[in-house]
């Protein structure tokens, strides 16, 4: 079994998540629950409607974008995939194309599957770009004509 995806697939989706929502959750409740007089220096309903601003705003990116990535290895008869939680299995055969996009500076490979998936019809996770590069060469049917 081959792994495609990155080691920090990890990192990005369940250490960020978890450290985000935590760090910054207790310390939105603790601007909602401290005394006035901590915040003389500006407004106290400006200064808790924007830490709330901040902490969903974050909670919102990641939700969007880091949780999306998935963990993928590969055998040579079937494409597997998981989020650390679940993981599913397609066969070869399920896969329409594989591409590869640059996001600030941050490879992802996009596996594009022909039926819709427990995990959708668009498989995303970090790799490098000569990884994929190997793959169109190895498996040409994936390539996007």
């Amino acid at each position: 079994m081959e792994r495609l995806s990155s080691n920090a697939t990890l990192f990005f989706n369940l250490f960020l998540p978890v450290f985000w929502s935590v760090f910054f959750g207790v310390f939105t409740l603790a601007v909602f629950l401290a005394d006035e007089m901590y915040f003389s220096f500006l407004p106290i309903l400006l200064f808790r409607s924007g830490m709330l601003f901040f902490y969903i705003t974050g909670i919102l990116v990641i939700y969007f974008t880091f949780l999306r990535l998935k963990r993928v290895e590969l055998t040579p008869e079937h494409l597997y995939v998981t989020n650390y939680f679940k993981t599913a299995r397609y066969p070869i055969a399920a896969i329409s194309h594989l591409e590869w996009q640059r996001w600030f500076g941050i490879s992802l490979g996009i596996f594009n599957l022909q039926a819709k998936g427990i995990f959708g019809q668009r498989i995303i996770f970090l790799g490098r770009k000569k990884l994929i590069e190997e793959l169109h060469q190895k498996y040409p049917q994936w390539c996007k004509s």
